[in-house]
């Protein structure tokens, strides 16, 4: 029995889905086990389970990881999703043209300093492509990116948004099973 999923993914995505000499895609049908099919024209993409799928979930674990790419992140972030624990979260910005480009500006901040504060206060990964903003991480960390994008989009002032994300920063430092970019090294 197989297992399929159609997704689209923006054209200007495909060369960063196929990677260098085909070496993305091949390592998505890898780990995950799946055959994707490219479209080129349209940007259509088919993820079809085949011998080699440990567990038809990997078709959607691979479909997340295609997804991501195309929202985005590049392959070395969006292969975390292949991790049980790791998922990946799409907010729509609504408005208009001018509006977006406004909240965009916001979430970026001076030379990427609010996006890079959410993800290291979060432990997470966060993309901002045309009108959407992808947050790469466990459930609690993704919740927390969430509230300090809210609180952004809301008119919070940057400072406490900061703030908040120090002391967010501070407690995940306190529990190191929670970092998942930098995992402890393994005993051998």
């Amino acid at each position: 029995m197989s297992f399929s999923y159609r997704i689209k993914i923006p054209r200007s995505r495909i060369g960063v889905l196929i990677g260098k000499k085909g070496e993305t895609k091949a390592e998505i049908e890898s780990l995950a086990g799946v055959n994707v099919q490219v479209d080129s024209d349209d940007g259509s993409i088919v993820i079809v389970s085949n011998e080699n799928t440990i567990d038809p979930t990997y078709v959607w674990k691979a479909r997340d990881i295609i997804k991501a790419i195309g929202r985005g992140f590049n392959a070395d972030k969006a292969f975390y999703l292949i991790d049980d624990s790791i998922f990946l979260e799409t907010i729509h910005l609504e408005g208009s043209k001018n509006n977006i480009k406004r909240l965009k500006s916001r979430l970026i901040g001076e030379k990427g300093k609010a996006r890079n504060m959410i993800e290291s206060g979060t432990d997470t990964y966060i993309s901002i492509f045309g009108s959407q903003i992808s947050i790469i991480g466990d459930i609690e960390e993704i919740r927390s990116a969430k509230e300090a994008i809210d609180m952004l989009i809301r008119g919070s002032k940057h400072g406490t948004v900061y703030r908040l994300l120090e002391q967010k920063r501070f407690k995940l430092k306190q529990d190191p099973r929670k970092i998942w970019k930098d995992p402890p090294p393994k005993d051998n």
